[in-house]
């Protein structure tokens, strides 16, 4: 059993392989980045951490935490992502592990993009965070009262919600620069 379970995976290393010549790396590879290379290292519990919100979600989405049954099959959908997921990373790591073999491009990495401090960058992701949390957690509030709602109906809203605070906090500032006088 364990000889069959090290060919599939070799198969599929195989694969991951080939795959990744034909789109295009060219021979070209790039050290991983350290975060990826922790992440694969420990694929089980990497696994775990990117399976146990989503089940928690699922769970949360069809009622499975009043129902025996539904909360059973939400513990079986998070344990077959979780083992998706391990397989993902282990196949990861032995791509790792593969070209640390044959050996990486000395080439310079690709300059990572750094937003200067307050940018607009920066207050877009402040942004579309605080959107992404006020959109679940009204749209929780509102399935918790029994209210059936939807996704939609609540991103559109708190999107709506979120453009009148961040218009009432500008003119708010626009104000305070206009009152402050231009020596100071």
């Amino acid at each position: 059993m364990l000889q069959v379970l090290r060919k599939a995976e070799m198969l599929l290393l195989t694969v991951v392989l080939k795959a990744d010549r034909h789109l295009g790396t060219g021979g070209r590879y790039r050290p991983p980045a350290p975060i990826a290379v922790r992440v694969a290292s420990r694929p089980l519990r990497s696994a775990a951490v990117l399976a146990l919100p989503l089940a928690a979600l699922g769970g949360m989405a069809f009622g499975a935490f009043t129902d025996g049954r539904r909360f059973l099959q939400v513990v079986l959908l998070g344990a077959g992502l979780m083992l998706f997921f391990a397989l993902c990373l282990r196949l990861e790591r032995l791509t790792q592990l593969h070209y640390e073999r044959v050996g990486y491009d000395p080439a310079a990495r690709l300059p990572a993009h750094r937003p200067r401090p307050g940018g607009l960058g920066r207050a877009f992701a402040q942004l579309c965070r605080g959107w992404g949390v006020l959109s679940v957690v009204f749209w929780s509030v509102e399935r918790a009262k029994g209210t059936p709602i939807s996704w939609l109906f609540s991103g559109v809203s708190m999107g709506l919600v979120l453009l009148g605070v961040t218009a009432v906090g500008y003119l708010v500032e626009r104000k305070r620069q206009r009152a402050r006088p231009s020596g100071s």
